[in-house]
Formats: structure tokens, C-alpha cells, sequence
């Protein structure tokens, strides 16, 4: 087992990462990555981002946002988790994901063998004296208490195994980051949440009560891998070209969505737009607006055809709705787009 340090902490980066030693630069042993992120909220392959995160919050704490290839549910990271992946030579099975602590479960798959991947996990921490286990099916918990999640998805006879595992993560943080708005966020949610997962750190042995975040993830690093792959930089362009294509993209957080239908209200100083959607694959396939705002006679229908059709994505949306400022009294489209995307 080789472990490869991608010396990253964008999740873009990181995820593409595990792609490309998965399908382009197959390093000839099974792989082991560990890293973190900035904080970050990370959907499910099938999700619909609007469904799963308070995109308002994110938008104003700095949480990045992003869609991975495997299933499940959001999970939220930062520089307080360990995110760990293994790439290997894939065993019999299907692929399906199972979510980190704070999210709700969800499989895409069936006859998933996860503890291949989650044993090497559990001896290690075992060995620095945290007292895990397999439970279930694929969690990792200690004391009953989950510390990891697992998910993983197979590509051209690969399989990519990750998990994310809280090491000093804001737990207060993860659930406000987790729950749409439409929720009233109380302290009781954060008290079920800790009831039911805890960070590492806070069940190591007395002994390594001081250990850091960095030297935590040297000891893991140490009990898997047995050497070391520096990434080169012809490997880093080409990461950095799938990163771009496969996790910056923003309608990448849109299109993998199934068909679902929303309405918004969104209220701005010129009166209240009610808007409806129905949206597949990233398009909008239908649109209507109606509400009390002032603007030109066949405003409401002109918008409503404008979008239909359109890539269900802020940047476009709001490309639309720009051509009706003139239109509109006290209404513009950067309000009305941020109305529909958080």
C-alpha cells in the first residue's frame, strides 16, 4: 500500500485526485490518501443541493460546496476531519456510499463489501489506543458513537473507497451547515447530533491527550501505508484539469439532481415573486411567476418563458433575469437568483 499526499486541502482537488490515480495513473499497488479540507459541504452523487443545505449560510460563513461520484447523503468537513480514501483493484459487488456522522443514511447500491477498506481503519486506531469498531454495516463508532462514515463507488474496474472521519470537527457547526433553512435550528438538534457521533480527540487515551491533528494523521498514515508516492507535476496538472471538469464545474452541482418541482417566494423591495419549477437534469422544463411586485404588463409571462429551458444554475438563471432590471421596480436579478438558489 502506497500513500500518496496530495498536500491539498481543496476538496475539488482532492476528490479529482482520487480520480485520476483511479482511472488515469494507476500506481501499480493499491493506494492510500488522508487529507482535510477548508470547511466544506459535500452532497451526494444524486442529491438535490437546495434539499440538503442552508446555502445561505454557507454563502456567508465561506462553506464550499460540492458534489461527489459516490451516493449518500451531505456531509459537512473541515480542517478538524480526516478525509481518507483508498484506491484499489476492485472486489466483487456493486457500489453505494454510506454518509459521514450528522447526515442521513442512503445506499445506491447493493452486496457492498466495506469492511475490506474499514478494518485497516479500526486496527490502526486501535493501536493508538481509541477503542473503535465496525458497526453496522460500515460505520465506524466508538463507545456506540460514530466517529466515520464510508462511501465508495467503482470506475473502470476500480474501486474508491473513502470515509470521513471527525478527528476535531465543529459538531455545532456540522448540523447548522446541514439542515435547510426551512428548519428552525435548535440547541436540542445539536444535542442529539453529539449524542450520536464524537471527534477523536476527545476519546484518545490519556496518554495522547496532546495529539495534534497533523500527528494524528501520521499515525494512521504509518500503521497503512508502507511507502510513500510524491505526486508529480505532470500528475498535479492533470488533477488540476479534472478538478475543473469534473468538481469545479458549478452546473456539476445542479445536473445530477433527479426531476424535482419547487416554488419560492421571493420577496424584495418591489413587492413578492412567487416563482414555480420544474427542473430534470439540470433544466428548467418549466417556469411560472406570478406575485404583487410591480413591473411591466406581461412581465410575469415573459420571465417564465425566458426560463424555461435554461440550465438550472445561478450563473445562467441570473444572465436571464438580468435582461428584465429595466423591467422590474425594485427588483433585480442578482436578488431574485440569490432567492432561488439559497
Amino acid at each position: 500500500m502506497i500513500y500518496i499526499d496530495t498536500r491539498s486541502e481543496d476538496i475539488a482537488y482532492n476528490l479529482a485526485a482520487e480520480l485520476y490515480f483511479a482511472t488515469e495513473k494507476l500506481p501499480g499497488e493499491d493506494a492510500f490518501f488522508m487529507w482535510r479540507v477548508t470547511p466544506t459541504l459535500v452532497i451526494g452523487k444524486y442529491q438535490n443541493a437546495l434539499e440538503e443545505i442552508d446555502a445561505a449560510y454557507a454563502r456567508e460563513h465561506g462553506i464550499s460546496v460540492a458534489r461527489r461520484l459516490s451516493g449518500g447523503g451531505t456531509v459537512y468537513l473541515d480542517r478538524g476531519g480526516w478525509q481518507f480514501a483508498f484506491v484499489t483493484d476492485s472486489a466483487p459487488g456493486a457500489s453505494g456510499s454510506s454518509d459521514s456522522p450528522g447526515s442521513n443514511s442512503c445506499s445506491d447500491g447493493a452486496a457492498i463489501e466495506f469492511s475490506r477498506f474499514v478494518t485497516p481503519i479500526v486496527a490502526a486506531l486501535r493501536q493508538i489506543g481509541v477503542n473503535a469498531e465496525l458497526t453496522g454495516r460500515n460505520d465506524i463508532a466508538v463507545g456506540g458513537r460514530k466517529i466515520c462514515g464510508n462511501a465508495q463507488y467503482r470506475i473502470k474496474n476500480r474501486t474508491v473507497h473513502h470515509g470521513c472521519m471527525l478527528f476535531d470537527t465543529d459538531i455545532d457547526e456540522l448540523v447548522r451547515a446541514t439542515t435547510p433553512k426551512a428548519y428552525k435550528i435548535e440547541s436540542k438538534a445539536v444535542a442529539s447530533v453529539r449524542e450520536r457521533v464524537v471527534n477523536v480527540k476527545d476519546v484518545l487515551p490519556p496518554e495522547r491527550a496532546g495529539m495534534t491533528a497533523e500527528q494524528f494523521r501520521d499515525e494512521i498514515v504509518f500503521r497503512v501505508a508502507h511507502r510513500r508516492y510524491e505526486i508529480t507535476p505532470q500528475d498535479r496538472a492533470r488533477i488540476e484539469a479534472l478538478a475543473d471538469e469534473r468538481f469545479r464545474a458549478e452546473r456539476l452541482l445542479y445536473t445530477l439532481a433527479p426531476k424535482f418541482e419547487m416554488e419560492k417566494v421571493v420577496r424584495t423591495a418591489g413587492g413578492a415573486f412567487h416563482i414555480g419549477l420544474t427542473v430534470k437534469n439540470g433544466k428548467i422544463l418549466s417556469c411560472g411567476v406570478s406575485g404583487d411586485f410591480f413591473g411591466a404588463p406581461d412581465a410575469a409571462e415573459r420571465i417564465g418563458d425566458a426560463l424555461t429551458g435554461a440550465d438550472y444554475t445561478p450563473s445562467a438563471v441570473r444572465e436571464i433575469l438580468s435582461r428584465f432590471d429595466g423591467l422590474l421596480f425594485r427588483a433585480d436579478a442578482e436578488e431574485l437568483t440569490r432567492g432561488l438558489f439559497e
